[in-house]
């Protein structure tokens, strides 16, 4: 049951693992890609404490890609862009250019010199846009991506800047470009995947669900939590460059608060004490000072199974 999707990748099932600062790790890629899906490390894989440097962010990196190749041979990848400061990219181009990482992931940054020294590499490109846009993918695809992912306003993390809803969203992108898309926001379950194939992608990216797996890194009380939340449960306030949501802490209640009294996203950013916040709230659990990032596809989230149950069940129709 292969498709362009399975074929780029090499993978089994059209299915992706998110990237999801601090909740990924080696265990967690690995246990994806020997599902039969293709799992994204992150920014902060495996790591507890924020790095003291550049040269401790990369070489942290290095040693979770390791990590992962000693538990699979399988694709995985690692996506370019792991901070604001852009400085870092033609270091982390380098580094997984030399550690032969099989997919790279370009996270909304339309530059022909890094689609061309990946591409000279052999590297299999994912682009995905914060904001999608006809114009945006259409130049992704010249510059050489070779599959799009496709991101609606139901996804978890920083949504687009456009309120437009995921299944909307690939609607007006995949009759627009010949490479393969991806959707992204909101799946969950079969359901999910079967209408993102009816509107005509081709694989589905995937996040929050993830979270809700025994391999996953969160904390097992807001584990707990995601069973038990749904998207009418959410906080949901402005922040650089959009919008944010999060299951309520007494963080995130604070900043919908100062959201409703006009505060300005630069406040509202610095109050959320950016990814250390979310260190806080998803893998320590602490719901006092920290927030938890999750798509509207939380309302689907019943149960915590392993990730090969997970991919089993969402891929119930490319099994053979």
């Amino acid at each position: 049951m292969q498709n362009r999707i399975t074929q780029i990748l090499n993978i089994k099932y059209p299915i992706v693992q998110a990237p999801m600062s601090w909740m990924t790790d080696a265990k967690l890629v690995a246990a994806v890609a020997e599902a039969g899906g293709l799992g994204f490390l992150a920014p902060h894989a495996g790591q507890t404490t924020n790095p003291t440097s550049n040269e401790d962010v990369l070489e942290r990196l290095r040693n979770e890609i390791r990590k992962t190749k000693a538990l699979t041979d399988k694709p995985f990848g690692v996506p370019v862009i792991l901070s604001y400061d852009f400085a870092m990219i033609p270091l982390v181009a380098n580094l997984l250019i030399e550690e032969r990482v099989p997919v790279v992931l370009i996270n909304g940054l339309l530059d022909e010199a890094l689609f061309c020294q990946f591409k000279q590499a052999g590297m299999t490109i994912i682009y995905r846009a914060l904001t999608p846009s006809i114009e945006d993918s259409q130049a992704a695809e010249r510059l050489g991506a070779d599959i799009l992912v496709v991101t609606g306003f139901d996804e978890g993390g920083t949504v687009p800047e456009k309120i437009i809803g995921s299944f909307s969203a690939v609607s007006h992108i995949v009759d627009s470009v010949t490479v393969p898309v991806m959707l992204a926001g909101g799946v969950a379950d079969v359901r999910g995947v079967r209408a993102a194939f009816a509107l005509g992608a081709e694989g589905v990216w995937v996040g929050t669900a993830f979270l809700a797996t025994t391999e996953s890194r969160m904390a097992d009380n807001v584990k707990e939590l995601l069973v038990k939340t749904t998207a009418n449960d959410l906080h949901i306030y402005r922040t650089n460059p959009a919008y944010y949501r999060s299951v309520p802490t007494a963080l995130s209640a604070r900043l919908v608060a100062m959201d409703a009294q006009g505060v300005s996203r630069d406040e509202i950013e610095k109050a959320s004490k950016a990814g250390t916040g979310m260190r806080l709230g998803m893998l320590e659990g602490d719901l006092e000072n920290g927030y938890i990032s999750v798509g509207n596809g939380v309302s689907l989230i019943k149960e915590i199974r392993p990730v090969k149950a997970l991919i089993d069940d969402l891929m119930q129709d490319f099994k053979a």
